[in-house]
């Protein structure tokens, strides 16, 4: 048994609380063996979410869709690990010392390159080519020290593009979605299958539903490195279970043993590989935790632990119909993390 029997209860625990319309979750093993459990609805008083529901993975983009197109250049030559942003763009950083040209891919990569966490790009410029312009000349903070940065992984999907000549979508389907046999993982929008809807939008004047949650990414037209990512609890496992056997369909096994090291750590102990937060006191894959995994704003989580032979995929729509505080998610996610190590235990 994957999933043990209390942790149903967990979940419409979280429910009854308010803290998630609806909630599906998916445990695997290595060999491929699997079990999934959808509790709740799409919405409050919604139809009920199912295996098939697809959720705004939100950052999740980062690990599924970014961090594995980079990789892939990388391992194809493409593309040097500590190749400088200006390799790429000779303009970044211009007229700034220290300057982002300078700024080597890994950092960006373990959220260390000095790029601010965010800023408000959807309120201040309208393209793809303009907010493309916009983080290159964001001006650098607090160079190697570590800071989750959206505009880091917004530039990543930028070499991306530039290196690849295709639009990052088209490049993740082919090289990463396809080889997997992650049918269900698209960018959006999303429509004529069942998603989750997220936030009732106050500028965008709607209910999101297939629609982007994250405001950057309408900016990039839902397609960023940082988000834009919708799928399913069941490709959102075979995506994880590739990472925990170091599938060579996906990138060969150095990339990933280099990925999933600690090349950053933060004065509160977060530690970060390539894209993925590793295991530490108080992270959301709860006590007890080894390995590597990720979380996404609306409420996503997948947390890969290859020692325990174990994959976990979390999969909510928590900031419906609005976003409030994250202590509910965080609660949830190191209980049922907490509950499937001790059932297996």
């Amino acid at each position: 048994m994957l999933i043990p029997p209390d942790v149903p209860g967990l979940l419409q625990d979280a429910v009854d609380a308010g803290v998630t319309p609806g909630a599906v979750l998916a445990v695997g093993d290595g060999a491929g063996a699997s079990e999934l459990l959808a509790v709740g609805g799409l919405r409050w008083g919604g139809a009920r979410a199912t295996s098939d529901t697809r959720y705004d993975l939100a950052s999740l983009t980062k690990v599924v869709a970014t961090l594995p197109s980079l990789l892939r250049l990388v391992a194809a030559g493409e593309v040097a690990l500590d190749d400088p942003v200006g390799r790429f763009v000779s303009s970044a950083g211009w007229f700034q010392q220290p300057s982002l040209a300078d700024v080597p891919v890994r950092a960006l990569l373990t959220h260390t390159s000095g790029l601010p966490a965010w800023r408000p790009l959807f309120a201040q410029v309208s393209h793809r080519a303009t907010a493309a312009a916009a983080v290159l000349q964001a001006p650098l903070e607090r160079p190697g020290e570590l800071v989750y940065s959206d505009l880091g992984f917004m530039l990543l999907g930028v070499l991306v593009e530039r290196v690849a000549g295709e639009r990052l979508d088209a490049f993740a389907r082919r090289e990463v979605f396809a080889p997997l046999g992650m049918l269900a993982t698209t960018y959006g929008p999303v429509a004529g299958v069942p998603v989750a809807p997220t936030e009732d939008c106050g500028w965008r004047g709607r209910v999101l539903e297939g629609e982007v949650h994250d405001e950057n990414a309408t900016v990039w037209e839902g397609v960023a490195g940082h988000a834009g990512l919708f799928g399913t609890a069941g490709d959102l496992l075979r995506y994880a279970r590739a990472w925990a056997i170091r599938d060579p369909r996906l990138l060969p096994d150095a990339l990933m043993a280099e990925a999933t090291r600690e090349h950053a750590r933060s004065a509160d102990g977060a530690r970060r590989g390539l894209g993925w937060a590793l295991a530490a006191a108080g992270g959301f894959a709860g006590a007890g935790a080894t390995g590597f995994g990720h979380t996404g704003f609306t409420g996503t989580s997948v947390w890969c632990e290859p020692d325990a032979d174990r994959v976990v995929v979390l999969l909510t729509n928590r900031v419906h119909p609005r976003r409030q505080d994250a202590a509910g998610i965080h609660r949830l996610r190191m209980a049922v993390h907490e509950a499937v190590r001790a059932g297996s235990a």
